[in-house]
């Protein structure tokens, strides 16, 4: 399983917003887009996205960009996640059971289930501050 490009460009967007913008400071997609070696039209369809969500607010003009809409440590990693690709579903029969044939009888739907509910909660474990403050650390292997 991967995270898809589309959310992996939207955390490091975010993150770039949340280190280069403050309350009355903006930071261009232009800017942006040189710090996190995305594409600026690849960062535009997420910023209507993230937008949309009411994660960034963009101001046009001279002087114009982003900032964040609410402190990075009110933004959870599942909110940005979302934003960009939806509900978070590792496989889509999980909230559309109609979508396959199996779901009734599935004896790993269980399973898939657990899965998307750990990710989740992961997810909604850490906040953009973290993040950006390097507070996520990889879990260590158990013996």
């Amino acid at each position: 399983m991967k995270l898809s490009r589309r959310a992996r460009y939207a955390l490091r967007m975010m993150l770039s917003i949340a280190r280069y913008s403050g309350p009355d400071e903006r930071v261009s997609l232009k800017e942006v887009a040189k710090k996190t070696k995305i594409s600026r039209r690849y960062m535009e369809q997420l910023a209507i996205a993230l937008k949309n969500s009411d994660l960034i607010v963009g101001i046009t003009g001279k002087g114009g960009g982003y900032r964040l809409s609410r402190p990075a440590p009110e933004i959870k990693l599942a909110d940005i996640v979302t934003a960009a690709i939806g509900p978070i579903e590792i496989v889509e029969c999980l909230d559309h059971a109609d979508s396959c044939l199996q779901a009734a009888g599935c004896e790993c739907r269980e399973l898939y289930q657990q899965i998307n509910d750990r990710i989740t909660d992961l997810l909604n474990e850490y906040t953009l501050a973290d993040l950006a403050n390097k507070k996520i650390k990889a879990a260590l292997p158990k013996d």
